[in-house]
């Protein structure tokens, strides 16, 4: 298939060069790096989502109980990102998780102490 392109060389402050292809001809290079970041950033929501809120566990077959499940592990992966981004700036979101689980079981044993 042949197909006309548009092409986007970018220099970034870091160094090194990074290419960037459109299909829409009328766009303009900042746009085309603007949808390439927002893409990215999408499908790092999902990774994290498959990686630490378990996106792939649910085993639901109704449309509503996957509906839930979904927006759960989304809105958790969400509100992780913005209490990493407030509260712990250098902790990784796997980080975090593992952070937030060991203080989580460190009160539940002193809760089982007592």
């Amino acid at each position: 298939m042949k197909r006309n392109i548009k092409v986007v060389v970018h220099y970034p402050g870091s160094g090194g060069h990074k290419i960037y292809f459109s299909t829409d001809l009328d766009m303009s290079a900042k746009d085309i790096i603007e949808y390439y970041r927002t893409r990215f950033q999408i499908e790092f929501c999902f990774r994290d989502s498959k990686q630490f809120t378990g996106l792939n566990d649910c085993q639901a077959r109704d449309l509503r109980k996957l509906d839930f499940a979904f927006n759960a592990s989304l809105a958790s992966v969400n509100t992780a990102k913005v209490m990493r981004q407030r509260y712990y700036p250098s902790l990784s979101i796997g980080l975090l998780k593992a952070y937030l689980s060991n203080i989580y079981m460190r009160k539940r044993m002193s809760y089982f102490s007592e």
